[in-house]
């Protein structure tokens, strides 16, 4: 009876720190290990399960029938039973929301890669319009410098002209 109640106070543990890991998981590669580790976790009660019912077996097998006997033999497999219960709950809403986690996060990721995508886009675009107005304001500038060239040109010329008529 003690060893059950060591097996729920484990399984306790084992919920709570599952609910604290599923706050801090942050990656796939995270929520992909903690969904193996809680199925190697199923995979462990079962074989407990299988490894007590093969005890239990064994000494019904033994041919003693003894009332010590029976009650270990009935220990074992309640204890058998229980244990699968467990695996069986585990196999349930916890592997669900691993696997949800796992979903929720690829989605996360997939969201991220066409988020980055499109900003790649974008800032190819902007580079291209910069270029392109750097381009416009080098030719705004020389076409500014043609037209000050020939306006002091055309001073220099009127200038002179002045000068001839005048003197």
């Amino acid at each position: 009876m003690a060893k059950c109640e060591q097996v729920v106070a484990e399984e306790l543990k084992n919920q709570q720190l599952a609910q604290e890991g599923e706050k801090e998981v942050r990656s796939i590669a995270q929520a992909r290990a903690a969904y193996e580790q809680l199925m190697d976790g199923i995979r462990g009660y079962c074989q407990q399960a299988r490894e007590l019912r093969e005890q239990a077996e064994k000494l019904q097998r033994s041919g003693r029938t003894d009332f010590q006997i029976s009650e270990e033999i009935q220990q074992l497999l309640n204890r058998a039973e229980h244990l699968d219960a467990v695996a069986d709950q585990k196999d349930g809403l916890p592997r669900q929301q691993a696997l949800e986690l796992i979903d929720r996060l690829e989605q996360e990721a997939s969201d991220c890669k066409q988020l980055i995508r499109y900003n790649e886009a974008v800032q190819a675009r902007q580079e291209q319009e910069l270029e392109n107005a750097k381009a416009a304001a080098v030719k705004m500038i020389q076409d500014a410098e043609e037209r000050l060239a020939q306006t002091r040109q055309v001073l220099a010329e009127k200038v002179a002209q002045l000068a001839e008529l005048e003197g």
